[in-house]
């Protein structure tokens, strides 16, 4: 009987001491005026200013940036620019060409989510951006030498203003 009173009182006095787990709150999304692709959760943004040094030299790295929109493709709206403080412009481009923003979002300010990645823009396809931004055969022309640079594939975009 001393055995079944002190199993019970041990049992008992474990339950009391049980650690309540607690729940996480979940993260919620970025909230704007629109969404094109995925929305995006509200944690670990950066300033577009800060992908060199968060990419930390890897070719390629997963992220959230937000900055404001400098050009869109005109015709399509398949592609974006985005400058950066230093001078820097990163070319967004977006996940299996899949996302169309509006051409009019150049002023915006946006939260992208994908990965920036190191890129060697051949001149072809420069030649081919210069193309879709309107530019003229003669600034075309000019175009002779392959670009690197850091570039930005996103599979969502969130417009905040």
């Amino acid at each position: 009987m001393k055995k079944i009173l002190l199993s019970v009182i041990a049992m008992a006095a474990l339950a009391a001491c049980q650690v309540k787990q607690v729940k996480e709150q979940p993260i919620a999304n970025v909230e704007g005026t629109a969404v094109y692709g995925d929305s995006i959760k509200n944690d670990q943004v950066i300033s577009i200013n800060s992908i060199q040094t968060t990419m930390k030299d890897e070719p390629k790295k997963d992220m959230k940036i937000k900055g404001v929109v400098d050009e869109v493709c005109p015709k399509k709206g398949c592609w974006m620019m985005m400058k950066q403080d230093n001078g820097d412009v990163i070319r967004i481009t977006f996940k299996d060409y899949k996302i169309f923003v509006p051409k009019d979002l150049a002023g915006k300010e946006v939260v992208l989510d994908g990965f920036a990645y190191a890129d060697t823009v051949s001149v072809e396809k420069l030649k081919h951006y210069a193309e879709d931004a309107g530019k003229s055969a003669e600034e075309i022309a000019k175009i002779t030498a392959s670009k690197k640079s850091v570039a930005f594939e996103a599979k969502g975009v969130v417009v905040l203003n």
